[in-house]
């Protein structure tokens, strides 16, 4: 990179620090009162978020080590698309399975642990295999998956319970400020260290991999702890009847479940075509960048701290205007524009330029996540909320499944910059269904 690159970079962080400045981050970290247990909770889920910052800032750097250790293109198509299988498959059964529990934290913090134990045994990996590493590291990311994917049928219903509805945009705003606050400085110093590393003997490739995952491991560890801290009311439990096995979902009781919210149906297709031109590219932005424009590990560490600061501006910023607008507004607002990245590193393919993409982008996402969340959860009834978000993301998951194997081949014919071209045409189309078929929620306070 340049002087003038790095001048302009330079330029970036003095306005993001001018404007973090101003961000009340006292209020942000302050303690709350020991004896208001919903405050004690909200705590306490601001301090796992960083700890688990620590692990998602070393999970960033999956694909490029899978790559750097020989991967395919379908290998690396497989990194998302089979998790996602594994989605579809297992996210109605572990949610009604879940919704027959009336305490299911102990699940839930069960099956997160063992999904980031996994992060230890990849860290492992190396020093116990010495052939067959790229295809063992794969399939151990693959196999995580499937923990992780019953942890999620069951977290965002979590929140729901423990979180007031007139918070919960304030607090899911600074989780995501505070992981991307600790993300963007972590996974910066983690680019160094992979490129610096190289020459020192002992934490040569894949050593220094391994270093990084035992750290992400550490952090893991210690947002567990914090979990368990938090008190989590005891959950509606659904009535089933005795000759339906939990855990096999009837067609049926999803039609019915469909039928009865035409809203909920309206945002589930909308946000399928949406995120279907994301699917098709996800996995082709790696390859983009190392094998044909040679991204280093310290550009793709800098390409992730520019784009985590874009979202803690981008939370910052549609916080207030959600206050202002509503959900509906901001959703209709943002979410065109969240088409725009693959346009942008299709038409404009500069590592330097591709890392203002990020930060624009990322400025924008916040927007779409906000609102259409909160709207999600508003229109899921509390009693079925984890069926409800088991169908939904169970449907999504169909797309991430079939979206990144497409991709991948499309790119075998027509090359990486015309699948994204593509893909956010696909993504530009699926923005105008919001607006064609519009969902609309009663808007609440929003603190």
């Amino acid at each position: 990179m340049g002087f003038g690159g790095e001048l302009k970079i330079s330029r970036v962080f003095g306005r993001v620090r001018l404007y973090l400045g101003r961000i009340r981050w006292s209020r942000l970290l302050r303690r709350p009162t020991l004896h208001n247990q919903v405050e004690r909770n909200i705590w306490y889920l601001y301090v796992e978020v960083f700890w688990a910052a620590i692990l998602s800032a070393s999970a960033s750097f999956n694909a490029a080590f899978a790559v750097r250790l020989g991967a395919s293109n379908q290998m690396i198509g497989w990194l998302s698309s089979i998790p996602s299988l594994i989605a579809v498959l297992l996210l109605i059964p572990a949610a009604r399975f879940l919704e027959t529990k009336s305490r299911r934290a102990p699940w839930l913090w069960s099956s997160l642990f063992l999904a980031r134990l996994g992060y230890l045994v990849l860290a492992l990996l190396p020093w116990v295999l010495k052939s067959y590493q790229t295809q063992a590291v794969v399939w151990l990311l693959i196999a995580i998956s499937v923990p992780t994917t019953f942890f999620s049928a069951g977290f965002n219903p979590l929140l729901a319970d423990v979180i007031p509805e007139r918070d919960r945009a304030r607090v899911f705003a600074n989780r995501s400020i505070i992981v991307s606050a600790t993300v963007a400085v972590l996974t910066f110093a983690a680019g160094r260290w992979l490129e610096a590393s190289s020459a020192l003997p002992w934490a040569a490739f894949p050593a220094n991999y391994q270093v990084m995952y035992l750290v992400g491991f550490v952090g893991a560890a210690a947002s567990s702890l914090s979990l368990l801290r938090i008190k989590v009311p005891e959950s509606k439990v659904v009535d089933r009847p005795h000759r339906t096995k939990v855990g096999r979902p009837s067609v049926a009781a999803i039609k019915t479940m469909l039928a009865e919210n035409r809203d909920f149906v309206r945002i589930t297709l909308n946000t399928l075509l949406f995120n279907l031109g994301a699917w098709l590219v996800g996995p082709l932005y790696i390859l983009f960048f190392v094998r044909e424009l040679g991204a280093s590990d310290g550009w793709i560490g800098l390409n992730n701290t520019l784009a985590n600061l874009g979202v803690i501006a981008g939370y910052a910023l549609w916080r207030r205007l959600l206050r202002k607008w509503g959900y509906g507004r901001t959703l209709l607002v943002s979410v065109p524009l969240a088409a725009s990245y693959a346009f942008l590193v299709a038409l404009f393919p500069h590592l330097s330029l591709i890392l203002v993409w990020g930060v624009l982008i990322n400025l924008i996402n916040p927007g779409v996540n906000l609102s259409h969340f909160n709207m999600l959860l508003k229109m899921t009834p509390d009693d079925r909320r984890a069926s409800y978000m088991a169908t939904y993301s169970s449907i999504m998951n169909v797309g991430a499944f079939v979206g990144p194997a497409i991709g991948v081949a499309l790119a075998e014919w027509w090359g990486i910059r015309t699948v994204l071209v593509v893909g956010g045409v696909i993504r530009l189309l699926g923005a105008g269904l919001f607006h064609l078929f519009r969902v609309r929620v009663q808007e609440t306070e929003i603190v």
